[in-house]
């Protein structure tokens, strides 16, 4: 027997769709809003970071000669910690990945991470013992980060493996959307400027080339190009390490 017969049937015409059943409030979001959620919360992240920034006021951080907004200057001082613990992370691995062959040559340089943005006309003569070497210099630079006050490059290595770091920030926040890339620069140019003494990212690329803080001795051998970039400049002190040959 069937019970309902005769029952009246619901006017569905009535009803809201979103009332009662939960329909919007369960809505699955849009790929574009998890991505702007991952977003917001990376960018939560990194400026997290800020507060390990020791060496350096936050007003350094500096766009257009204006001073920028507290959350720029935290993502700023929070990125150059990211793109530091990439690098190390980074070296890291490319001493593992080097340790079967003893060095690198031309074409393994790009199977390398951190290794693989330097200068390539000395792949040949990156060994495990430059990478180890290398990754000390990175370290103690970028130790200086926390530091109450900044102690600019001791050596070339020093140097690189701070404007390594630099580039990879700026990097980092035009890939995330918080930047365009002449903003990145305008962002980084007062720390740049402060970081590195008398203008030393000025001329990292030509020094790469040769030897020493004035670019001399280009004539000299690969070998010797390179242990100079250990040795500390004038008035300044480096780890013993990095003085071994």
């Amino acid at each position: 027997m069937n019970t309902n017969e005769g029952s009246p049937k619901p006017d569905l015409s009535l009803v809201d769709p979103g009332e009662g059943v939960g329909l919007q409030d369960h809505r699955a979001p849009t790929m574009s809003e998890d991505n702007d959620r991952e977003e917001a919360d990376w960018r939560a992240r990194v400026a997290g970071y800020a507060d390990s920034m020791q060496a350096f006021d936050p007003a350094i951080f500096r766009s257009d000669d204006d001073e920028v907004d507290g959350q720029t200057a935290a993502l700023a001082a929070g990125a150059l910690i990211v793109a530091s613990t990439m690098l190390i992370d980074e070296l890291l691995e490319d001493i593992t990945t080097m340790a079967p062959f003893g060095h690198a040559d031309r074409a393994g340089l790009n199977r390398l991470l951190a290794l693989g943005e330097l200068p390539p006309q000395f792949a040949d003569r990156y060994d495990g013992r430059f990478a180890r070497k290398f990754l000390v210099a990175a370290v103690l630079i970028i130790g200086r980060f926390s530091a109450p006050r900044w102690e600019p490059p001791c050596s070339f290595a020093e140097a690189l493996a701070l404007h390594i770091v630099v580039q990879r920030a700026k990097a980092l926040l035009v890939d995330h959307g918080c930047l365009d890339e002449q903003q990145a620069q305008d962002l980084y140019a007062g720390f740049e400027d402060a970081a590195f003494e008398d203008g030393d990212h000025e001329w990292l690329d030509q020094a790469a080339r040769t030897t020493g803080r004035e670019g001399a001795g280009a004539a000299t051998s690969p070998e010797v190009v390179l242990q100079s970039w250990f040795e500390p400049f004038l008035g300044t002190r480096t780890h013993p390490f990095l003085a071994e040959s």
